[in-house]
């Protein structure tokens, strides 16, 4: 130590001796027992009206909850339960839980929510190509779904989404209207998935779609050459691109069959996997005793490939034609 800093430790000593300003603040804080839960999901309708509530801390007995939205509720909000409106327009918030009390170290949890305008066309989901006069409604829900006449077949220009069977990205309704649903393989032939007159394709049928998309005959286990550039439109979901950039996918549509990179599903874990990477849709063939063919796009590549994975374990979206 230097004679400065020696002098000046002296000097603060001298200061403190017989005033209780310099005296140690020996308050000792414990930490809370167990983990805050809220229920909230992942992604709502803009617009929706929902209850918070706070729970899960074990110790102490009676915490004091509180919650902080951005863009909604920036200062902390001592309630518990609440219940919030988000706005009309499509963004993504987070949502802040806290608990608190005066012998114990706060503690929080945090989850993001993204709000979703379903609107065809100007909603969350834009920059699809759509044909106002080729509209098939499923008697089954009420849904309707856009169609696109390709080769010898009409296919569906967007992902099925009956709820009768598979899974809901996130586990979030409003995201049927998005990304319809991802289904097994098992799921996608074992029941009537497709409306009435429309069935899921098999692997004749792809190569029918192969044959228009890359302008001659093609095998379904090709790689169909430069396919993907031809129907990945450029689309966007809340402003955000869809498909990332890429010097190989060009994005130059001839076909509006309107894939999106919606990835997949592990049935073992619940899962989603491959968002903003894969969009992958089940063939009807069977691979194996274990497995089923299915086609995917990766967004660096603009090939639309062939593949085969498990009939059970694995959810993908499914395409019907007719």
């Amino acid at each position: 130590m230097t004679n400065k800093a020696i002098i000046r430790a002296l000097a603060t000593l001298l200061l403190c001796i017989g005033s209780v300003s310099c005296i140690k603040d020996t308050t000792t804080y414990q930490y809370m027992k167990g983990s805050i839960t809220f229920d909230i999901n992942s992604y709502i309708y803009t617009g929706d009206v929902v209850k918070l509530t706070a729970g899960g801390i074990t110790t102490p007995e009676d915490p004091k909850y509180g919650w902080v939205i951005s863009k909604i509720h920036t200062d902390t909000l001592y309630a518990n339960p609440i219940v919030v409106r988000f706005p009309d327009e499509p963004a993504e918030y987070t949502v802040k839980a806290l608990a608190w009390h005066p012998d114990y170290i706060v503690e929080s949890s945090r989850k993001n929510v993204v709000t979703v305008d379903t609107t065809l066309m100007t909603g969350s989901l834009q920059g699809l190509p759509y044909d106002s006069q080729k509209v098939f409604t499923d008697s089954r829900d009420g849904r309707s779904y856009r169609w696109e006449h390709i080769g010898n077949l009409d296919w569906f220009a967007e992902n099925l989404a009956w709820e009768g069977a598979g899974y809901v990205y996130a586990s979030s309704a409003v995201m049927n209207h998005v990304f319809g649903r991802h289904y097994t393989w098992t799921e996608a032939t074992g029941v009537d998935i497709c409306p009435e007159g429309w069935r899921v394709p098999d692997n004749a049928d792809w190569e029918d779609l192969g044959k228009a998309l890359c302008g001659g005959e093609v095998d379904f286990e090709s790689d169909w050459a430069g396919a993907a550039s031809v129907i990945t439109p450029d689309a966007y979901f809340n402003g955000s691109r869809f498909w990332p950039f890429s010097v190989n996918n060009t994005h130059k549509v001839k076909f509006n069959l309107n894939p999106l990179p919606c990835g997949y599903m592990q049935t073992n874990d619940g899962q989603f996997y491959g968002r903003d990477s894969y969009g992958m849709w089940w063939s009807a063939s069977a691979y194996d005793a274990d497995n089923g063919y299915y086609r995917y796009i990766y967004w660096d590549s603009a090939d639309f490939k062939p593949g085969f994975t498990s009939k059970e374990h694995i959810a993908l979206n499914v395409r019907c034609v007719r």
